[in-house]
């Protein structure tokens, strides 16, 4: 019975086309109007039972009424106009062909009709796809692509010869057009990485039986898994090894990224603790959005339709792994969208059933959700930043949840002013993940290390930020670019200078010094503050000092410039640009004792 749908399916679907290719044949030769009007009748009949047959079996499609117009109209003008309309088609028959097959394909989708191309499409597609707009979006290229076919086509036939009316159309529409019918869906599909035809009919089949072999790979070293229980124990050696998967959503590299220092520190932990941790940048690969389609919930059970690292590669460790760090940067106040990308592509990680929970409506788990680790970075100074991040970890993850890590005002964390805080705070992130190992919890008093204070001055913290972004507009630079130029940021006013001065200190270049230096400024910021360096520190007093042991005289926006590198200081001290009073051997020792 299926063998005798196909045939008729085939039959249906070249029939129409065989008076098209008699008819280019029989006008590119001479022939009487008398026999133009038997072959075009002749046609016509054949057409119209090729409607009637369709009906029967199934439905005609566009280019069968279009043909049988066609000829409709052949007859009609042989028969009001023998010789006119003989002629006519004797040079210009093929044209008349091409030009109704460009009508066809052209005109239906500018009118909010179907594509000529669904009605073949459909044949071998389930009907549960035809509204997919995926299954539109191909019908639709492909028929515009027929379009231009047949609008080539066109033009090629109005040349009167053998060959531009017959061979080279054919060429087109045989040797380019159909093997285009053929590959393009598939080729499209691949781009999207979305399996292909071929393989859904696979899969189809093999889910019929035990399922397809990549889905059997992906389940099956998890379907065995225990329930969900954080107060298990690990040790590395032993007969049971944590598995650790630290996913880094960070767009930045190394050196940039406070998400990355973090996570770095947080694994050390970890591997010291003797686990093994596989951390994956996620900008790195290639992790296709959701799309809603629901496939791996039905068609394919625990297996997405994506064919992209998230399927082949990302899923599979995820589902085996004991213990999942998400670590992200704080974007809008939650995970970033590579991030979110990623969590939501665990979605065959459940099933479609509806089940109560503590009062709640839930999916349940087709195998054990993963321990969850959630860190994150903010350049706010407030640990409130993190509010509605962790609000929502809270409620995906319920459970499943064993450590909150977050950082706020991270930005400054690689600027040299903060290098102690930095190092204790990393280093708690390293014990946290010893204790993440030992006990799969953080205790209070490494998690209170993790977020003391970076600044107790949150008003500082504001100008200091607010003072690098002024200067990378005014200079047209990323933060990135400013970093990388070692640049500081270019104070507006005594006060901010005085604010940035003791930042910029080398503790270990300023040992031994005593020294008071003093700014007189002029110009476009006029003023007097001193600095008094001791003890390996410096501090900032407003006004002059009652006795200093250097003076420098100069321009405020010039000593900016020197600051900034924008001018050479030993240059501008030559040209008399600025001057000084006192001891000249510490402003020679400037540039040890200050640094970017």
């Amino acid at each position: 019975m299926e063998k005798q749908v196909k045939a008729r399916q085939l039959l249906l679907n070249v029939a129409s086309f065989i008076p098209l290719i008699f008819f280019q044949v029989w006008t590119s030769s001479y022939h009487a109007a008398g026999s133009m009007v038997i072959a075009a009748f002749t046609m016509l009949a054949y057409c119209i039972l090729i409607i009637l047959t369709s009906y029967r079996w199934d439905k005609p499609g566009y280019f069968d009424w279009a043909i049988t117009g066609y000829f409709t109209a052949i007859c009609g003008s042989l028969l009001l106009w023998p010789d006119g309309a003989t002629m006519l088609l004797r040079h210009y028959g093929v044209t008349g062909i091409y030009l109704c097959f460009f009508a066809v394909a052209s005109c239906p989708p500018l009118f909010g009709m179907d594509p000529f191309t669904y009605h073949y499409a459909k044949k071998t597609a389930p009907p549960d796809i035809w509204k997919n707009p995926l299954f539109v979006k191909i019908n639709r290229i492909m028929t515009f692509t027929w379009a231009g076919i047949f609008a080539l086509c066109t033009i090629l036939t109005l040349y009167p010869s053998f060959l531009m009316q017959i061979v080279l159309p054919n060429v087109l529409v045989l040797g380019f057009g159909l093997p285009f019918n053929s590959l393009f869906p598939d080729f499209y599909l691949k781009r999207l990485g979305i399996p292909s035809r071929s393989e859904w009919r696979r899969t189809a089949q093999e889910n019929a039986g035990e399922g397809p072999a990549v889905y059997r790979e992906v389940q099956a070293p998890s379907i065995h898994r225990e329930s969900n229980n954080t107060d298990q124990h690990f040790t590395a050696g032993k007969e049971k090894t944590m598995k650790v998967l630290a996913m880094n959503s960070s767009p930045r590299s190394e050196g940039e990224s406070k998400t990355e220092l973090m996570l770095n520190s947080l694994v050390k932990g970890m591997r010291e603790a003797g686990v093994d941790v596989e951390v994956v940048n996620l900008r790195k690969k290639k992790v296709n959005n959701c799309i809603g389609c629901f496939t791996c919930w039905t068609k394919t059970p625990g297996l997405c339709l994506h064919k992209d690292d998230m399927t082949s590669e990302l899923f599979p460790k995820w589902a085996e792994s004991d213990l999942v760090i998400y670590a992200t940067p704080l974007y809008h106040f939650t995970v970033n969208a590579t991030m979110k990308a990623f969590i939501e592509r665990t979605l065959p990680g459940l099933e479609p059933f509806f089940e109560d929970h503590k009062g709640r409506t839930v999916h349940p788990l087709r195998f054990r959700h993963p321990s969850v680790v959630m860190l994150s970075v903010a350049g706010f100074p407030e640990d409130s930043a993190f509010d509605q991040l962790s609000s929502w970890a809270n409620f995906v993850f319920r459970d499943s949840l064993v450590a909150e890590i977050y950082r706020a005002g991270a930005e400054v964390m690689t600027v040299p002013f903060c290098e102690e805080k930095t190092k204790d705070i990393l280093e708690a992130v390293t014990q946290a993940g010893r204790e993440l190992v030992k006990n799969m919890k953080v205790d209070p008093s490494t998690m209170a290390r993790i977020k003391q204070p970076i600044s107790g001055d949150t008003a500082f913290l504001h100008e200091m930020g607010n003072l690098m972004w002024k200067t990378c507009i005014a200079e047209g630079l990323t933060p990135r670019e400013f970093a990388e130029k070692r640049l500081a940021p270019r104070p507006y006013s005594i006060e901010t200078f005085m604010a940035i001065m003791p930042m910029g200190v080398n503790p270990r270049a300023a040992g031994g010094i005593k020294a008071v230096i003093q700014f007189d400024f002029s110009g476009d910021v006029e003023g007097s503050c001193h600095f008094k360096i001791e003890d390996n520190k410096i501090t900032a007093f407003p006004g002059a000092a009652d006795k200093s042991d250097l003076t420098i005289k100069t321009p405020f926006s010039l000593w900016m410039d020197i600051m900034n590198g924008k001018a050479d200081g030993q240059k501008m001290f030559m040209e008399q640009k600025f001057k000084v009073l006192g001891d000249i051997s510490i402003l020679m020792r400037m540039n040890q004792i200050f640094r970017k």
